[in-house]
């Protein structure tokens, strides 16, 4: 890979101009670029290129174009949540690039377990996936709270609002965003998804975030109910 690592998309807040890699199997989802549906229903690799000061982060995962019944108006899901981060003391190689990778143990469950994107076939049929690491180095019980009781509501999610009232606005230290389209829906009405080609790449393995690898059904399963209510079937 060359070049800086993606960052937050424009407008998104609260956004960091500090790259995060994120990588599914041998595929770079960094700068907006496509990506195939299939390969993120695993988790991915986190990582940056140079280490975080601070000794414990969280992920969160945005789909930032859910459809509404006013297009162009569109919502927001929360995809995941993960508290508890480490990263590694030295740099590991993760797709092309040597970067400090985040993992965490198997007994921090997820606030908000890893949905894999499944766009709808409604417009728009290209969705961004924007990622934040927050660094919660020493928090307090409270401010985890806020963030657990903000996970369960993952129609409508906004981070603005969550990290602010968690008192964790200014703790956005990594972002990057990807792409994902319905390709099907997106070749029969003849148009094309937003950012780079679709890159294909190798089926991941095993995410380094131990037990955030959900299977593509219980994915699909979990992501169905939780759109049910406004009436998307997301597969």
């Amino acid at each position: 890979m060359s070049g800086a690592l993606a960052a937050t998309p424009a407008g998104f807040e609260p956004g960091s101009e500090t790259g995060l890699l994120v990588t599914f199997g041998n595929v770079e989802a960094l700068d907006n670029t496509v990506v195939a549906k299939e390969i993120t229903q695993t988790a991915p690799t986190l990582a940056t290129q140079s280490k975080l000061d601070g000794t414990s982060f969280a992920v969160i995962m945005i789909d930032l174009d859910i459809p509404t019944d006013n297009p162009p108006e569109t919502n927001t899901l929360l995809h995941w949540m993960q508290t508890g981060l480490t990263q590694s003391s030295s740099a590991e190689t993760t797709g092309s690039t040597s970067a400090f990778v985040f993992s965490v143990s198997q007994d921090v469950a997820a606030f908000a377990d890893y949905l894999g994107p499944m766009p709808p076939a409604r417009i728009p049929l290209s969705h961004r996936y924007v990622e934040i690491i927050v660094d919660t180095s020493d928090v307090s019980k409270e401010t985890l709270s806020t963030l657990e009781a903000a996970a369960a509501n993952r129609l409508g999610f906004n981070a603005l609002e969550v990290l602010t009232s968690a008192g964790l606005v200014d703790k956005v230290v990594a972002g990057n965003f990807f792409n994902v389209t319905n390709q099907d829906a997106a070749a029969t009405n003849g148009t094309t998804g937003r950012g780079n080609g679709t890159n294909t790449g190798t089926l991941p393995s095993q995410s380094p975030i131990v037990g955030a690898a959900v299977s593509q059904h219980a994915s699909t399963s979990l992501l169905a109910v939780v759109l049910a209510s406004v009436g998307f079937f997301a597969l």
